[in-house]
């Protein structure tokens, strides 16, 4: 996967205060600019808490709507090592989920 490297470097830092509305903002802009992202999605933290557990992997939101980062429940807080991943056109499905099979047309 292209974003293993960035994957683990962002989740071993502790995040910023303004983490969820720097890194959303980021994504809306590529978005505007009628690029290939489709939506944000969550990569939940595998030895997350209830909160994080309960986000849906295939779940892509707008930025405006994505969940903020950390969770309010979340027992970890800026330890949380969920983070934000684009979701690039070629990765939604017939019924708009993320696909992690997908493959870019050719």
């Amino acid at each position: 996967m292209a974003f293993n490297w960035l994957n683990r470097f962002q989740k071993e830092m502790e995040k910023p205060a303004n983490y969820a509305e720097k890194t959303l903002a980021q994504y809306q802009l590529g978005m505007k600019a009628k690029g290939s992202i489709a939506g944000v999605r969550i990569v939940v933290d595998a030895d997350g808490c209830a909160a994080c557990g309960a986000i849906s992997a295939e779940t892509i939101y707008h930025p405006d709507n994505a969940p903020r980062l950390p969770l309010p429940d979340c027992t970890k807080g800026s330890h949380c090592q969920c983070i934000y991943r684009p979701v690039m056109t070629y990765e939604v499905d017939a019924d708009g989920r993320y696909d992690p099979d997908a493959m870019p047309h050719s």
